[in-house]
């Protein structure tokens, strides 16, 4: 009797995916338990990633069509791990002249992190790029109970309040986490262990080894990945977060070590688009809603943070003149 090895059922596996079989109907299907599953899936994901660069090396030498190349994701990978000793990432939403940029500054680190972090502000917190993220949160049911907490964490880093703001975001990011693995606080599942959550991104290939857009899955999986394990969920019995940027300092407030920073929320702000990214990518929807935006609600939202932003701008000046 010839013996099935994990390479010929990631073959089996991969062949199902691709048609948009289940999961868990894959599974089924080849007989594999947990342990066996946890050799294909890795296989499957490395056949995906495969499968990605020959398409995206074939979309490279048409004509007319544009993509981001192979060599081009290695080059964000490499910036990716790069930024994460800063607890940084490029955020999903940037464009090649940017990430280029944000490439030659990080050649200059650790000088350059001010003016990394100044750069990545001054893309990412514009009204138009937090009216997007909420609506993140809006367009996935599972997350929709987080709106009020995102809207607060805007409102507030407008206002400056940067500790109100860090606060509201750092527990949505293990709320996000605990709704994805399923578990919502009202039926009998429970509750998965921290250390479960913390990994738990990074274990997103055994849940969906066939991600969409598979190579940009990969990058954003490793780099949020990298931030939760190595900072803000980082064992405080093992070392120290970077830049204090510690879920454990502001659950506790043990020590008197400044957190709730500007660029501390600029570092959630962008590690939660990350895993809005990495989740929208996992559960493969029909349409992904970053670019089936409300345009009514998203126009109301960026006029009402303009006009915050301009109210901050004139009390910030009649500040300066009683002083």
């Amino acid at each position: 009797m010839v013996k099935i090895t994990a390479a010929d059922l990631a073959v089996q596996a991969f062949a199902l995916l691709q048609v948009n079989a289940p999961v868990t109907d894959v599974k089924t299907t080849l007989g594999m338990d947990s342990t066996m599953w946890s050799k294909v899936s890795a296989l499957v994901y490395e056949k995906a990633k495969a499968a990605g660069r020959q398409e995206r090396d074939w979309y490279a030498q048409r004509p007319h069509v544009s993509t981001t190349s192979n060599s081009e994701i290695t080059d964000l990978l490499a910036l990716n791990q790069q930024l994460a000793d800063y607890a940084l990432l490029a955020p999903p939403t940037i464009t090649v002249a940017e990430f280029r940029r944000i490439e030659q500054l990080a050649s200059k680190l650790p000088t350059s992190e001010s003016t990394i972090l100044a750069y990545l502000g001054g893309i990412f917190t514009l009204p138009k790029m937090f009216a997007i993220l909420k609506q993140g949160f809006e367009n996935f049911p599972a997350f929709q109970s987080f709106v009020p907490l995102v809207e607060a964490a805007i409102l507030s880093y407008y206002q400056e309040n940067y500790i109100s703001s860090f606060l509201s975001l750092v527990p949505i990011v293990e709320g996000l986490i605990l709704r994805w693995s399923g578990f919502d606080g009202t039926g009998p599942k429970a509750k998965p262990d921290f250390e479960v959550v913390r990994k738990f991104v990074g274990n997103s290939y055994l849940r969906q080894p066939n991600p969409s857009n598979v190579l940009f899955h990969d990058v954003y999986v490793r780099a949020s990945q990298a931030i939760l394990t190595n900072h803000l969920y980082l064992n405080s019995a093992t070392g120290s977060a970077y830049a204090n940027f510690s879920r454990h300092l502001a659950a506790h407030l043990l020590t008197d070590q400044t957190f709730a920073t500007q660029s501390n929320c600029v570092r959630l702000f962008i590690l939660l688009d990350a895993l809005l990214t990495v989740y929208t990518y996992e559960i493969k929807p029909a349409k992904d809603p970053r670019f089936h935006v409300n345009q009514s609600v998203l126009e109301q939202d960026v006029m009402r943070y303009q006009q915050l932003l301009l109210h901050q701008h004139l009390f910030r000046n009649e500040q300066l003149k009683i002083d």
